[in-house]
């Protein structure tokens, strides 16, 4: 299943008192089939949840002047930056169209540091081009937070911004966490198989951990070459790595009772749905100090830490250690976090306001 973005907009929809109406792809992410569902047409899902799926090369000119006279709309609001389909050509049409101060852009993370670092040049001359030519003035950025506003600024810096953090589902406690036993560490990560995400160096730090070391992945597997690369590390270890393949989004909560932490060296993240789904959980996280959730240890609900060896792995051998009465602690520690984040009544009013 598609990540975090897709996480973002649908909690958007179930939270927010507005009609939505969706216009997305008929596949979901690297999929080869389509979904078994009419394509180009309305489908009501809920009450103020429309959705249209578009096969590839369906959302033409002339599909999307007949999506603008279904009604009319108060907002656009672009879930992406470098998609063709269904972000440059509908930027393109809308300003055209003079509707251009009805769009909110939400870049995605996709302005961060490591995401630029993937196909760097390709991505410096679009953002050149982009801003030669007026692509993107007169819309609304939607930032996620303080971080992606400054990474807007730095490429836009007459940017008009609002800054909403990205809503999340009611936290609940798992019911059953697995037992702690000491030098015992199981480990989950749900994330993109790909380099941004930086498995390779996770199971690098991995290496050294003595004890019973279970490191399980979830998601979608976007450079197969790299997961090969990652089981291949950890070859000569006593590691046990699997990688589990995609999961709804719905069976994490069930899913997190099986491991003692979520675990994630991303080289940057724009917000971290999995990450926020975990400590609603009550599951603490062992993460890189590329995210938005920083000062973790302060709560006992996990660590953010730098990308060097020493300090994950002292880490990682700490959680190793941890008796059943420690880890209870960090848990709880994880579950307070993670009900401040799901009661965060000043970022459901600032989603509110993104569409005012």
């Amino acid at each position: 299943m598609a990540g975090g973005p897709i996480r973002s907009l649908a909690n958007l929809v179930n939270k927010l008192p507005y009609n939505f109406f969706i216009v997305t792809s008929a596949f979901d992410h690297f999929a080869t089939k389509p979904y078994d569902l009419p394509t180009g047409e309305w489908i009501t899902r809920s009450e103020n949840e429309h959705v249209m799926y578009l096969l590839p090369g369906e959302l033409t000119k002339a599909k999307f002047d007949t999506i603008l006279a279904y009604r009319e709309f108060d907002c656009f609001y672009i879930n992406s930056l470098f998609s063709v389909s269904f972000a440059l050509n509908p930027m393109r049409w809308l300003k055209k169209a003079g509707m251009a101060e009805k769009v909110v852009l939400a870049p995605r993370g996709m302005l961060k540091p490591g995401a630029l670092s993937i196909k760097p040049l390709k991505k410096k001359i679009f953002l050149a081009t982009a801003k030669a030519v007026g692509l993107f003035s007169n819309i609304t950025w939607h930032a996620t937070g303080m971080d992606e506003e400054l990474e807007i600024k730095q490429h836009f810096k007459n940017a008009r911004i609002k800054t909403a953090q990205n809503l999340s589902r009611p936290a609940k406690p798992r019911i059953n966490p697995v037992e702690k036993t000491v030098n015992q560490l199981k480990l989950i990560t749900v994330a993109r198989v790909s380099k941004e995400k930086n498995l390779l160096g996770a199971a690098e730090y991995l290496k050294t951990v003595a004890g019973d070391v279970q490191w399980d992945i979830y998601g979608t597997i976007q450079d197969p070459a790299y997961l090969e690369l990652c089981k291949s590390t950890l070859d000569n270890c006593s590691v046990k790595i699997q990688f589990k393949g995609e999961v709804n989004p719905s069976a994490l909560p069930a899913l997190f009772e099986e491991y003692h932490f979520f675990y994630l060296m991303t080289l940057g993240e724009n917000f971290g749905h999995a990450i926020a789904e975990s400590l609603i959980s009550g599951l603490p996280v062992i993460i890189s100090n590329r995210t938005p959730w920083r000062n973790l240890e302060a709560e006992k609900a996990g660590w953010d830490l730098p990308l060097t060896l020493s300090d994950v792995r002292q880490v990682l051998t700490l959680a190793s250690e941890m008796d059943q009465k420690t880890y209870a602690t960090w848990c709880q520690g994880a579950l307070n976090l993670g009900c401040t984040i799901a009661n965060d009544t000043a970022a459901y009013n600032h989603s509110i306001a993104l569409f005012s």
